[in-house]
């Protein structure tokens, strides 16, 4: 999530772009490590919003990235950021809405093994998993999930994603949940 000239959340001397960057490149080198090839997204492309008058990260050139790749999953990893300093933990998102029934299983399971490494490994407040039309989830052939690893605007989280080994610990538990989806009971 975010990158380029969109640092996105900002707070406690911490950006999400960074932090985002940061957890993705562990989960890659852990990913790689495991013979799976990973694809990062990030930077795909950035243009200007003109009514903003701030870059902005093309959602829709990621999800074309990821489908040209061939990808088998999208894992778009976040940090989040609410006016209310109390708001904190970690939450996690598939493709899904009421309307049709329309959803993607796949997604929901890999949202649910995600959310379950990751509550399970810290002690993140567990905000759950929840179906979202969001273009990314929906504009990608593949499962997608969108993951929220915590809140800037909270001090607790905030401290937490600022130590690397915290980070470690999360992408740990994103390359679990992976594995896992793909692990035959």
């Amino acid at each position: 999530g975010h990158g380029g000239g969109d640092p996105g959340a900002q707070a406690h001397g911490l950006t999400e772009a960074e932090l985002a960057a940061d957890l993705a490149a562990r989960v890659e080198g852990r990913l790689s490590a495991r013979g799976a090839q990973a694809f990062l997204t990030r930077g795909a492309r950035v243009d200007t919003d003109p009514a903003a008058g701030a870059a902005v990260v093309d959602v829709e050139a990621r999800a074309d990235f990821a489908n040209n790749a061939g990808a088998d999953l999208l894992v778009s990893l976040h940090v989040d950021h609410h006016p209310n300093p109390e708001a904190r933990g970690v939450s996690t998102y598939y493709y899904g809405g009421d309307r049709h029934g329309a959803h993607s299983a796949v997604g929901e399971r890999l949202a649910t093994l995600v959310q379950n490494e990751i509550v399970g490994r810290t002690d993140l407040l567990d905000c759950g998993t929840h179906a979202k039309t969001w273009d990314l989830l929906r504009a990608t052939r593949m499962p997608a999930v969108r993951v929220e690893v915590g809140y800037l605007s909270n001090a607790g989280d905030a401290a937490r994603l600022a130590d690397p080994s915290f980070r470690d610990t999360l992408a740990e538990a994103v390359v679990t949940a992976i594995s896992d989806l793909y692990t035959v009971d």
